[in-house]
C-alpha cells in the first residue's frame, strides 16, 4: 500500500575471512627525511614474490598501529579486496606523532618556493615514496595514496611537487 513503509533487506553474502597475517610480511621502518629526520613507518609486503606490486600509502597523525612486529592489521587499506589484488601497503606516523622523530605541527603549510630548503608534507611525501623505491623489493614503480580526514589532509598535500611515482591520490 501506498501509506505503508516498505523495509526492503539487502542479504549480502558474506565475505570469506581475509588472513593478513598468512598472506603478508611486516617490516617496521624508520625512513630519513632530507633534514636528518626519521619517520616511523610500517611496509606490509605480500609474500607471493613472483610478481610486481603497486604501493598503497597512508600518512596520518593518528597513529598507525598496531605497533610490534608479530602485531599485524586485520584490514590492510580501504578494505580487504586491495590486500586479495596484491598491493603493497605503507602506513606512516607522520613528523612529530607516535613513533616518527620531529616536531609535529597542525596543518604543517607548504613550502611557497619548491627550491627553498625545508620540509613540508610534500616533501616528506616524496623522500618517503624515493625511499621506498630504493629499499622495498617486488614494487612496479607506481604508487598510490589514499586518506580519509586528516589523512585526506597529507595525501592532498602531497601533490604540490610530487614524486613521480606518485600516480593517484583519493
Amino acid at each position: 500500500r501506498a501509506d505503508e513503509a516498505v523495509a526492503l533487506t539487502c542479504v549480502l553474502p558474506a565475505q570469506p575471512a581475509y588472513d593478513v597475517k598468512a598472506n603478508y610480511v611486516k617490516r617496521e621502518l624508520y625512513i630519513p627525511m632530507r633534514d636528518g629526520v626519521k619517520l616511523f613507518t610500517i611496509v606490509y609486503a605480500p609474500k607471493d614474490a613472483t610478481r610486481r606490486y603497486p604501493m598503497l600509502m597512508t600518512r596520518t597523525a593518528y597513529g598507525i598501529a598496531p605497533y610490534g612486529p608479530e602485531n599485524y592489521r586485520t584490514v590492510l587499506g580501504p578494505n580487504n579486496e586491495f590486500a586479495r589484488e596484491g598491493y603493497i601497503f605503507v602506513y606512516q606516523d607522520v613528523r612529530g606523532r607516535f613513533r616518527s622523530g620531529g616536531d609535529w605541527m597542525e596543518m604543517r603549510p607548504m613550502l611557497t618556493d619548491r627550491r627553498a630548503v625545508g620540509t613540508d608534507e610534500s616533501t616528506d611525501t616524496y623522500d618517503t615514496i624515493a625511499w621506498l623505491l630504493a629499499h622495498v623489493p617486488h614494487h612496479n614503480g607506481r604508487v598510490g595514496m589514499w586518506g580519509i580526514s586528516y589523512p585526506g589532509f597529507y595525501a592532498a598535500a602531497a601533490l604540490a611537487g610530487a614524486h613521480p611515482a606518485l600516480k593517484a591520490v583519493s
